[in-house]
Order: C-alpha cells, then structure tokens, then sequence
C-alpha cells in the first residue's frame, strides 16, 4: 500500500511539474483526479469517488486534490 502512495505521489509531482502554467484549474482538476481516483481504487475494492464530487466547482476539487497530495 505505502508503495502505491508513493507512486500516486509521484505521478502527482510530474503532473504538477509538466503542466503549462495556463493550465486551466479543470484540466489541472482532470489530471490530479484521474491520478488519485485511479489510486483509490486499486487500493480499496469497491471504491466509488465522493456522492458530491460532481456538485463541487472546480476549485474546491483542485483544492481537496491538492491537500491529499501534501498529505500522502
């Protein structure tokens, strides 16, 4: 599992570096989201994203992506 956090860590760190810096905060959200999500599920079967993920705005998901990452 600690391997897996490192990886998604990672990925996470070269997303970030590679982005252009008029990456708009949707397809920054993209990204991290897919990173993350994809993580979670590997690591928890029968993992479904958060119920209010799709009412919140991009920034607020850029936001709770982007502490998970400090975090790990």
């Amino acid at each position: 599992m600690k391997n897996d956090l490192n990886f998604m860590k990672m990925f996470l760190t070269m997303n970030t570096m590679t982005q252009r810096e008029n990456t708009s905060v949707k397809d920054k959200v993209i990204s991290k989201q897919r990173i993350v999500f994809a993580t979670m599920k590997k690591l928890i079967p029968g993992w479904e994203m958060p119920s209010d993920w799709d009412t919140l705005t991009d920034k607020v998901k850029l936001k709770r992506l982007t502490d998970l990452e400090k975090i790990v």
